[in-house]
């Protein structure tokens, strides 16, 4: 099992990921086809960051202790 430390790796990792791509966007509006899809791929991987976030959540209590 990761540690709360390899957790909070996994989504900062993830956030500058999807940081890249709002930069992608930002540079190339007006909207078009390409920036569509980018837009719809963060938006994905926004929402898979955020349930990962809210399962490790639900493992660990406020102590980091493993949730039984």
């Amino acid at each position: 099992m990761k540690t709360p430390i390899n957790m909070l790796e996994t989504i900062t990792a993830e956030l500058v990921e999807n940081t890249s791509l709002l930069e992608f966007i930002f540079r190339n509006s007006p909207d078009n086809g390409e920036i569509d899809n980018h837009l719809c791929c963060l938006i994905r991987s926004m929402q898979k960051t955020s349930d990962k976030a809210y399962e490790y959540i639900n493992q660990y209590d406020f102590k980091g202790e493993v949730s039984k």
